[in-house]
């Protein structure tokens, strides 16, 4: 698992000018008991919200589907989708550092009820597991946090 002197050498907040940009999309899958599933994520160790990068001619929302179900293997449908919102500030350490380029992390964000207790981990992932949104594990990369945030508000009133 990476230090947080390591996630903050990875994860930055300052721009050079030579970033490029990186559209993802991530899905908190939420079960019943309005917990969310987290993963742990094999590159550092930390806990992040599932989900990947747009694909060259994909639409956000076929991005969320195949993202989901490569992660998870859990089937969702674009119907079953609920906007969070889109998350691209830098000061939010959405600078990805990589030894080769540096990476302006845009993700749009949705949350799907999902009723499943078993998932398939994928070669990307330690670990898979739901978390009480008021309980979430200390070590969560940092553009996980506002969106975690956002599903927080939105779902514990």
């Amino acid at each position: 698992m990476f230090t947080q002197a390591e996630i903050n050498k990875r994860y930055q907040s300052s721009i050079r000018g030579n970033e490029i940009h990186r559209v993802g999309v991530a899905v908190g899958l939420i079960n019943k008991k309005k917990e969310i599933l987290l993963e742990k994520r094999k590159d550092c160790g930390w806990w992040g919200v599932t989900g990947g990068k747009l694909d060259l001619g994909e639409t956000i929302e076929d991005c969320a589907l195949r993202e989901i179900y490569e992660e998870t293997g859990a089937k969702i449908y674009k119907k079953d989708l609920i906007f969070v919102g889109n998350f691209s500030n830098p000061n939010e350490g959405r600078i990805l550092q990589y030894p080769e380029r540096r990476v302006h992390l845009v993700d749009v964000v949705y949350i799907s009820w999902i009723d499943m207790d078993e998932f398939q981990i994928s070669d990307e992932s330690i670990e898979l597991r739901f978390f009480n949104l008021r309980e979430l594990p200390l070590h969560i990369v940092p553009p996980a946090i506002n969106p975690l945030k956002k599903i927080s508000q939105i779902l514990i009133r």
